[in-house]
């Protein structure tokens, strides 16, 4: 699959008192923009799919989370920020392939997922104790992104050295990858750049080339986002749960 990337939104006008460097960044912050706008309105699109077609397991979804102060705080953040002005704003961007998003997720969920793993007790009061347990929860979060890094440089070595043909800009077919990513090798794979198997954690049910619906902009807007985040990254999210974890009542 060829990835399209989305062109960055315009820009302060060249002949501006701006500098080529104010330019320069703001063409990275529009494509930061743009991957946000592409990232948002996927997720949607799945919730839309399965706001439709699964309407029970959508209700039991949304009754689950609703009551968290991390899904409340999400549709604070998306009202302020005014997220649907970004997504409903243009054309509607290309839907970004599942291990796209699930490899742009991975690394905050391994943060999220080493923040809140138990830390081991101290079997009784030793000088230092506190400082140590102060470094406990930075030195875990390096240590989640030392090894999201080393398995990503493990992977790009081994696709290096397995497949020299195929870094060359072109996937399979001939065609370049505009994003500059081998879609067609990583998903024929089932790795994505950091070594994560995402073609064995697409969402439950759903067929690898099946396109989701159109965005729907309004009321359902955010709850359409919050289940596609909970359907795409459903089996990502359950790599990291707890053992034994309790079904919410």
């Amino acid at each position: 699959m060829t990835t399209t990337t989305m062109p960055p939104p315009a820009g302060p006008a060249a002949d501006g008192p701006l500098t080529p460097t104010d330019h320069r960044s703001f063409a990275f912050l529009g494509q930061v923009n743009g991957h946000l706008r592409q990232y948002l309105c996927t997720l949607a699109r799945h919730g839309v799919a399965v706001r439709r077609g699964e309407p029970e397991r959508a209700r039991a979804l949304l009754d689950a989370v609703r009551p968290w102060p991390l899904y409340k705080g999400g549709q604070f953040l998306f009202d302020l920020m005014e997220w649907e002005d970004l997504m409903t704003d243009g054309a509607p961007p290309p839907p970004l392939p599942t291990e796209r998003i699930v490899s742009a997720s991975l690394l905050p969920v391994r943060w999220l997922a080493d923040a809140t793993a138990p830390a081991p007790g101290a079997a009784k009061l030793i000088p230092g104790q506190h400082t140590a347990a102060a470094f406990d929860l930075p030195l875990r979060l390096l240590a989640g992104t030392a090894r999201a890094a080393f398995q990503g440089a493990a992977q790009d070595l081994t696709d290096l050295l397995g497949k020299p043909a195929d870094h060359d800009g072109t996937d399979s077919t001939g065609d370049a990858d505009d994003a500059g990513y081998d879609a067609t090798d990583h998903a024929g794979a089932g790795h994505d750049s950091t070594g994560y198997d995402g073609a064995a954690h697409a969402p439950d049910d759903e067929p690898a080339d099946t396109e989701p619906p159109p965005l729907e902009a309004g009321f359902y807007l955010y709850e359409d986002i919050a289940l596609g985040a909970l359907v795409v990254l459903g089996p990502l999210l359950a790599d990291h749960a707890p053992p034994d974890p309790t079904p919410p009542a």
